[in-house]
């Protein structure tokens, strides 16, 4: 039952690296590698621990058992009955380890694991859970990233500001790393978006855009303005368990459109932002929201 147990485990890490299910709960670059070497591992040592139980129970069981009653037949009673003795110890112990507990025992290390498999939709349902968690609310979270993809013009080639010559982003720097969709409008990420409310910069290069930007919906009851949605993706450190949403207010000029809960959309409008509890916010003025597919790439790594 111990080497069914294992093998289960195996067909499952195995299954989710050959499906790709397992990019859905941790890293792919280094972390999936590691699934497949610990569901090779697994399936080794159940293969190992099968084929040693099967030498065991054709050859040791039976010559131990010969053994002992070639043993018995040269003593004495007094030895047979120390030996009936032993005989009776040994049927004691097997009986100890039942067939029903193990059963139970393999039960609890199997069948969470399977139901896990079969009924996992492989992403978060709940907003409460991504309320739970918690919204990104540093910028320097995202920095990193963000800045490889943005800050991206090379030297020599942003405009210059005045005659001293400082070097000043522009929004032409900016369409270098940045498409425009056929609207016009200049494709950023919700991370992207967010990050800008820490960089007064690029603040300055997109005060007034207009911006298109794809995540997941959820209310933003926090604010005390109903007109008011928040836009997020996820962002994962190093599984599933630690994710945690970045996210953006998106405003609307009335009601927001009608939605649902944790679906995608694409969002377009124009980006300001305000001071709200003592930080700079970045806010998308929403002229348009639709729902659209999720993305391949649903998680920031």
């Amino acid at each position: 039952m111990g080497i069914a147990a294992m093998l289960v485990w195996a067909v499952v890490l195995l299954s989710f690296y050959v499906s790709g299910r397992v990019e859905s709960y941790i890293r792919p670059e280094y972390l999936r590698t590691c699934t497949l070497l610990a569901g090779l591992g697994l399936l080794a040592l159940s293969l190992f621990n099968l084929r040693h139980l099967r030498s065991s129970v054709s050859c040791g069981h039976d010559h131990h058992h010969d053994q002992d009653h070639g043993g018995c037949d040269h003593h004495h009673d007094h030895d047979h009955a120390h030996c009936d003795h032993d005989h009776g110890l040994d049927v004691h112990d097997h009986e100890d380890t039942s067939i029903s507990g193990n059963g139970a025992l393999l039960a609890i290390m199997v069948v969470p694991v399977l139901v896990s498999v079969f009924y996992s939709q492989d992403r978060f349902l709940s907003a409460a859970t991504i309320r739970n968690k918690g919204f990104v609310q540093d910028t320097n979270a995202v920095a990193a990233r963000v800045e490889k993809e943005i800050n991206a013009a090379a030297p020599g080639t942003v405009s210059k500001s005045g005659e001293d010559g400082i070097l000043e982003y522009t929004l032409a720097d900016l369409e270098k790393v940045v498409q425009r969709s056929p609207e016009g409008n200049l494709m950023l990420t919700v991370d992207q978006l967010f990050y800008t409310a820490g960089d007064a910069e690029l603040q300055r290069v997109l005060k007034g855009q207009a911006v298109e930007a794809v995540g997941q919906v959820i209310p933003d009851p926090d604010s005390g303005r109903k007109n008011r949605l928040r836009l997020f993706i996820l962002m994962v450190s190093c599984c599933a368990a630690d994710a945690q949403p970045v996210s953006i207010a998106v405003e609307f000029p009335g009601k927001p459109p009608e939605h649902k809960e944790m679906q995608w959309v694409k969002v377009s409008g124009t980006m300001v932002y305000n001071v709200e509890n003592g930080q700079k916010q970045a806010v998308l003025k929403a002229a348009k929201m639709e729902p659209t597919k999720e993305p391949a790439n649903d998680l920031l790594y």
